[in-house]
């Protein structure tokens, strides 16, 4: 494990990319970028050494790696199965992060590679834990880290208010894991995570201690309703950022999430389940919703992002209840479909944050109601990004689907064993919102790649675009890659992340590799990698033949306009491409619609008229607005009681004491 202890000190070099000199600030940015680099390599290295012997049925088992005092790094098998995450896809993106983070030449390169290397660093500290200090030490680095990246264009004042909302509500998370730490450790014998899993709780703070925990947690994965930094957060801070902070930095809190659940509290109460997994349910759908209606690039993927949250965590729900139930074995599926899709959304999420930052960097703007046309610029991005949008849609031959199917699988389990009649409709519940996010999804990246690939260019803004540098196709590459082989052969995944969740010292069975024929049984069904090849071999044939044979025949011509000619202005909008889903939907979406009367600007013509739309956050105007109305009119009230007079807070203090001593007499 010394080469862990490498990996770190690697991270801490690049760190140092700060106080470098201003004239060196290129170089900086350099080996700043390829530590991190060689760094999340090493970590990605031991992952997959630990999980291949994992694999091979090694019993699950903790290595300590460094130790001083209270404070230790500690990895088993599910550190490993997260130590993955973190290592491809922190070198992917790092190696994507040579080329674009020269656009910030001049404008704190150096703060940004430092930090970076920091970032990772610190969340690789986070995953590696051994004890409640070192985990909240690591915690709160990576917290305001993460803060200092998405602050990085400070100069922009939306960015500032995104940046200081990101961090109040991250530390709101943080004071809840505090006090679920608190909690725990005051009926162990230390801090330490093998202490703490011994703890004897009541039952009350038992609940509480989960309660907190799941807030906490589910703040940092962006579960609405704590969800109201994610959308904000990821459009202001660079691209790379975004990327590692939505495909990375979501996952740390599934990792802890799953730490206090499997070995801190259990998953014996029926209602813990119940909660996560509804909840969950409600964030997908309401994710991928609010995802099909934006305009900008990065906040319909931050909205995706609350969506496959949302579907890991009602996996983890769903394992949960399957484990109160008495089925720990069967509820190994669910949480192997935790583990394969915090996989595949760490792969899928990565490559659309770095092919926004490629759009943005070409062509100025992450709007797509100015783009279209991309893929005659940029023809490599244009094909990472279908990749990418494919396997959001949980489309054949990618990882997306892997996961999602898994996903399914575990709640048909749950219907299997479901004893009552309420957890039956609950059941029910699952799949229709399931089904309905999975459409969703589908029409959500149909809409975005048609929409800023496709047809023809919006604006002048499209003419300037142009192709990546080598490093930053190189890192999409990397994701577009591991995306189809994922996709097309899941086997491997599943069964590494399958054993990483033992049994009673056992892993769980194989499983069926057609899936076709499944019995919702406690093994997987994964779907061939070479049927699915020879159905594509025969779709290709077929087709083929079809062009051979010539009775395709193919017109192209304008299309038909009441004896005009179209012209770019006639295509489908972003805006109108989701409208039929927004009026189905207006109900919950609460549409503001404005009409605003222009200048006339010729005197045989009326006023031009604009349109605006605006879908706000419900969550923001109904839950968190009143609430920040009320703790500003509370502030007022409390200024009043320090005036800055001396005489006043002599009077607060003898009143203090004269309270202190009634209290002492009762």
């Amino acid at each position: 494990m010394e080469l862990l202890i490498t990996a770190l000190g690697l991270y801490a070099l690049g760190t140092l990319a700060i106080i470098w000199p201003k004239r060196l600030e290129l170089a900086a940015h350099y080996t700043a970028m390829w530590l991190a680099t060689g760094a999340s390599l090493m970590v990605l290295w031991v992952a997959c050494q630990f999980l291949g012997q994992a694999g091979w049925g090694m019993p699950i088992y903790n290595d300590t790696i460094w130790q001083l005092g209270r404070y230790s790094l500690v990895l088993d098998s599910w550190s490993a199965a997260f130590l993955l995450i973190i290592g491809l896809s922190g070198a992917a993106v790092s190696i994507y992060g040579i080329g674009y983070g020269r656009g910030y030449l001049g404008s704190r390169i150096r703060q940004l590679a430092g930090l970076w290397n920091l970032f990772i660093g610190s969340m690789v500290m986070v995953v590696l834990a051994g004890d409640a200090f070192t985990f909240i030490l690591a915690w709160e680095v990576m917290a305001l880290v993460s803060f200092l990246l998405v602050n990085h264009e400070s100069e922009k004042k939306q960015v500032v208010h995104a940046a200081y909302q990101y961090m109040v509500m991250t530390h709101i998370g943080t004071a809840a894991i505090l006090i679920a730490f608190y909690i725990l450790g005051g009926g162990a014998d230390s801090f330490a995570f093998k202490d703490l899993a011994h703890s004897e709780l009541t039952l009350p703070l038992q609940h509480l201690a989960f309660g907190c925990a799941f807030a906490g947690f589910a703040l940092k994965s962006g579960l609405m309703p704590l969800h109201v930094w994610l959308p904000n957060a990821h459009p202001a801070a660079p691209s790379h950022v975004s990327a590692l902070m939505s495909g990375v930095m979501l996952k740390v809190a599934v990792y802890g999430f799953g730490r206090f659940v499997f070995e801190f509290i259990g998953a014996e109460v029926l209602g813990y389940g119940l909660v996560v997994m509804v909840i969950g349910l409600l964030s997908a759908f309401l994710g991928v919703l609010y995802a099909s209606m934006e305009k900008d690039m990065k906040r319909i993927l931050a909205y995706s992002s609350v969506e496959n949250m949302g579907i890991i965590f009602a996996a983890f729900g769903c394992g949960m209840v399957l484990t109160a139930l008495g089925h720990s074995r069967l509820a190994m599926v669910a949480f192997t479909a935790v583990l394969v899709h915090s996989v595949a959304h760490s792969l899928m999420k990565c490559l659309l944050f770095m092919s926004a930052g490629s759009v943005m960097h070409a062509t100025g703007t992450r709007n797509i109601e100015k783009l279209g046309a991309l893929a005659e610029k940029m023809p490599w991005t244009a094909a990472f990004t279908f990749v990418g949008s494919m396997s959001l849609a949980s489309l054949p031959f990618t990882a997306g689907l892997a996961g999602e199917w898994l996903t399914l699988q575990s709640m048909m389990t749950l219907a299997f064993q479901a004893a009552s009649t309420e957890l039956r409709l609950l059941v029910i519940f699952a799949f229709v919102l399931l089904g309905l996010t999975g459409a969703l999804a589908l029409g959500c990246f149909v809409r975005l790649y048609g929409v800023a690939f496709l047809g023809r260019r919006r604006s002048g803004l499209v003419l300037k675009a142009h192709e990546m540098p080598f490093s930053m196709l190189l890192g999409m590459g990397i994701e577009a890659v591991a995306i189809i082989i994922v996709g097309v052969m899941p086997a491997p995944l599943v069964n590494i992340m399958r054993n990483v969740l033992l049994v009673d010292g056992e892993a769980m069975p194989g499983g069926n590799f057609l899936g076709i024929w499944w019995d919702g049984g406690q093994s997987v069904a994964l779907f061939s990698p070479w049927l699915i090849l020879l159905l594509a071999g025969v779709l290709i044939a077929l087709l083929c033949a079809a062009l051979i044979s010539r009775k395709i025949v193919v017109t192209q011509d304008v299309t038909w306009n009441c004896g005009t000619e179209p012209t770019r202005r006639q295509q489908y909008t972003a805006t109108g491409f989701s409208k039929p889903l927004r009026r189905a939907f207006d109900f919950i979406l609460k549409p503001r619609r404005e009409r605003v009367f222009l200048q006339r600007e010729h005197a045989y013509f009326g006023r031009k008229l604009q349109y605006n739309l605006q879908i706000p956050d419900q969550f923001t105007d109904r839950l968190y607005r009143p609430v920040q109305h009320v703790l500003i009119r509370s502030a007022e009230i409390l200024r009043k009681l320090q005036q800055g007079s001396v005489r006043l807070y002599i009077g607060y203090t003898m009143l203090a004491m004269v309270v202190v001593l009634l209290w002492g007499a009762m």
